[in-house]
């Protein structure tokens, strides 16, 4: 999906090289990140980004990065594209407290972000081997429910060449945005009639991205049961959100490994995990993959048997580089108060619960107060989003306003004219907010938008959110005069 400015031209303030770098980003969540680091003005605030800044501004930047060294000089030199073996023991005991089952480091792969991890492993599921199912091929469809991140499509479709398959999530009733095992077996089932192929990889990301809730186990047994029964389909488990816990939910995080689906069947299942979301470390770029499948495996580390063909491993094109091991490394393992405590990272993850909690309660007064709908249960999880509901005000008309309290107007292709303009109203002055439109995460009806609520301190995002609430009352239909 390519990020379009708007047919009005560059805005006077941003040059034609700055609008055309914004034009050549891969998607208007991006587009909105660079224009909001470099070319925003500084009262304009961005919660459409999917970013953490909890984490580092309470304990990150003084227990761990205020006492690391610059580069040593171990880390000018090549390290395995996977990691090191510390680096991958590391990572594979995190991974075993937040996924509640012993996570061996023999099967934890380091890549160049989640996205590369997905994208890692649908070409390593292309690959032939004897005694497994048959390879992914290209056409093959990837069932996602939606609404979903729409890197997925990227991740899966620009070059491993799958096919990306909403199932698409009733947006009315009391079952709205709930996902159940008829939903994905009647999308499978469609695009097996329409195409004459079943689909080979199912999706999930739990939590859930945009609609942060926790599937249940009950859910997910269900559901990796039935889609285990078709001996040549796959599932990935996007588990980026994992420490991103509310206090109040009574729904607990399930990780695919802790499952009983996992046990009977270990190397159809796979996990992707990355420290962007949780740690608030989006810039560094570091996923894993988490696999047992031998033909993931071999890919991962690259083929060992000379008479084969050979190949470099797959993460040698998107490596976890010496960089990314010297400060990941770092955050491993630091202590959280000195020498004989206890791991910062699990000390983080604790109070990033609480932190995290704080956040939302004000989030959603501020949310209550300007009469804001949003799509959230009491007793549900929420990750780091609000789904926020705005279709009452989609066929409301917007009001003009002078050329120069105008940022530069972007859009998406596709996007329903009228979530456009409102996305572009929050935009501008006095509001200043951006929120990321439902129909670039591939929202079965326009009018949803999706709200980061970690992406600012509490304070400021109840500010932007009281913006926000005083542009759509300036919409609001008016009682006319008797």
């Amino acid at each position: 999906m390519k990020t379009n400015v708007a047919s009005t031209g560059p805005h006077p303030s941003v040059s034609p090289e700055e609008a055309d770098r914004l034009t050549r980003m891969p998607d208007l969540e991006q587009a909105l990140a660079f224009y909001h680091r470099h070319l925003a003005p500084p009262t304009a605030v961005d919660l459409s980004v999917a970013e953490n800044v909890l984490v580092y501004d309470d304990s990150m930047q003084k227990t761990v990065f205020a006492n690391t060294s610059l580069l040593p000089e171990k880390n000018i030199h090549y390290f395995p594209p996977y990691g090191t073996d510390e680096l991958r023991q590391q990572v594979a005991a995190l991974l075993t407290k937040a996924f509640g089952r012993e996570v061996d480091a023999e099967n934890v792969f380091g890549t160049a972000g989640v996205a590369s991890a997905l994208e890692c492993l649908a070409f390593a599921l292309k690959n032939n081997a004897p005694g497994v199912p048959a390879p992914l091929e290209d056409g093959d469809g990837v069932l996602i429910p939606a609404p979903y991140w729409q890197g997925f499509n990227w991740s899966f479709e620009q070059r491993p060449k799958l096919t990306c398959v909403p199932v698409n999530l009733p947006t009315e009733g009391p079952h709205a945005f709930r996902l159940t095992v008829d939903l994905i077996r009647n999308q499978y089932e469609e695009h097996k009639k329409q195409t004459g192929r079943a689909p080979r990889l199912l999706v999930l990301t739990n939590p859930h991205n945009p609609l942060g809730v926790n599937y249940s186990k009950s859910l997910l047994e269900d559901i990796y049961a039935w889609a285990l029964g078709h001996r040549d389909l796959h599932i990935i488990s996007d588990e980026i959100y994992c420490h991103s816990q509310l206090d109040s939910s009574t729904t607990p995080f399930t990780s695919a490994v802790a499952l009983d689906a996992y046990s009977e069947h270990p190397t159809r299942i796979h996990v992707v995990w990355g420290f962007a979301k949780d740690f608030g470390l989006s810039g560094f770029r570091t996923g894993f993959v988490v696999s047992q499948n031998t033909v993931v495996k071999d890919a991962m580390l690259g083929s060992k048997d000379t008479g084969a063909e050979v190949r470099h491993p797959m993460s040698w094109f998107t490596p976890f580089d010496s960089l990314k091991h010297h400060v990941i490394g770092a955050v491993l393992s630091a202590s959280a108060d000195g020498p004989g405590s206890d791991l910062y990272t699990t000390v983080a993850m604790k109070t990033y619960r609480s932190l995290l909690s704080k956040s939302f309660a004000e989030a959603k007064d501020s949310l209550r107060r300007n009469g804001i709908k949003h799509l959230h249960h009491d007793g549900d999880n929420a990750a780091q989003f609000f789904w926020l509901d705005l279709r009452d005000y989609l066929d409301l008309p917007v009001p003009p306003a002078p050329a120069d309290t105008m940022p530069l107007p972007l859009t998406a292709p596709g996007l329903d004219i009228r979530e456009e303009g409102l996305f572009n109203y929050f935009r501008r002055q006095p509001t200043e907010v951006s929120l990321l439109p439902g129909g670039v995460m591939h929202s079965p009806a326009p009018g949803f938008f999706r709200l980061c609520y970690t992406a600012r301190q509490p304070g400021e995002v109840s500010e932007a959110i009281d913006r926000v609430g005083t542009a759509l009352a300036l919409l609001r239909p008016r009682a006319q005069p008797s």
